[in-house]
C-alpha cells in the first residue's frame, strides 16, 4: 500500500525489514516503482526475487509487463513475455499481450505491435487496439489506424475516445476532408465528443 501510495522510501524500508519476503510483497513494490517511475529499479526486483527462489506467476508477470510498458523497456519486456511462455510455461492471457502491445506503441513500433495483435490467439481486448491506435495518433501512422480504428469502431461503437484520436491524428497530417468525415459518422450514430476532450482543427 506506501509503495502504490507513493510513499517508497517508506515503503523500501519495510519490504527490507519483513523477516519473509513473498510473491505478493514482490509484486506491490514492483507496481509501486512502475508507478512512480522507477521501472529499471522494479526490474532488477523481479531478478532479485526469482535470484531468492521465488517462482513467478501470471500476476507477476502482468505487474513486470506493465512495469516495462510504462518505463518503455522494450528489450526487457520481451525478454520477459517469452521467459514468462518458455521457462515458465504460462499461457498468455489477453492482459499480457495488452501489456507487450502498450509497451511496442510507446516505443514507436506500430508495425511489430499491430502484427502481435493479429497473431495473437485469443480475442484481443479493446484496450489492446486502443493502445495501437493512441500509438498511430502520437506517430502519425494513418495506415495502421484506419485499419485499427475499424475494429475498434466494432469493440466500441459508442467510444468518442478513438473518433477523437482518428480525427486529431488526420488533423495533424493536414486530411481536413478525413477529419469531417470523422466528425460527420459520430453524429450520425449519436455521439457526442467528451467532455474535456479537445478536437485538434482548424
Amino acid at each position: 500500500m506506501n509503495a502504490k501510495c507513493g510513499h517508497m522510501d517508506r515503503a523500501a524500508r519495510l519490504f527490507e525489514e519483513m523477516p519473509k519476503r513473498d510473491l505478493v510483497s514482490y509484486c506491490s513494490m514492483m507496481e509501486g516503482m512502475g508507478i512512480h517511475g522507477s521501472g529499471s529499479e522494479a526490474v532488477r526486483l523481479f531478478e532479485r526475487m526469482v535470484e531468492e527462489g521465488i517462482v513467478p506467476d501470471s500476476v507477476a508477470f502482468t505487474v513486470i509487463l506493465k512495469v516495462c510498458s510504462q518505463a518503455k523497456l522494450v528489450e526487457d519486456g520481451l525478454r520477459y513475455f517469452e521467459l514468462m511462455r518458455n521457462e515458465y510455461c504460462i499461457v498468455a492471457s489477453p492482459d499480457h499481450y495488452s501489456c507487450v502491445v502498450s509497451l511496442l506503441c510507446r516505443s514507436g513500433k506500430l508495425k511489430e505491435a499491430y502484427d502481435l495483435i493479429k497473431a495473437m490467439p485469443v480475442e484481443p481486448h479493446a484496450s489492446a487496439w486502443g493502445s495501437v491506435l493512441g500509438g498511430c495518433s502520437v506517430h502519425g501512422d494513418s495506415e495502421i489506424a484506419e485499419v485499427v480504428a475499424r475494429r475498434l469502431f466494432e469493440l466500441e461503437p459508442q467510444s468518442a475516445g478513438n473518433y477523437v484520436l482518428l480525427s486529431n491524428m488526420y488533423a495533424a497530417l493536414d486530411r481536413w476532408a478525413d477529419v469531417a468525415l470523422v466528425r460527420d459518422k459520430m453524429k450520425e450514430n449519436g455521439i457526442k465528443k467528451i467532455s474535456g476532450r479537445s478536437w485538434t482543427g482548424r
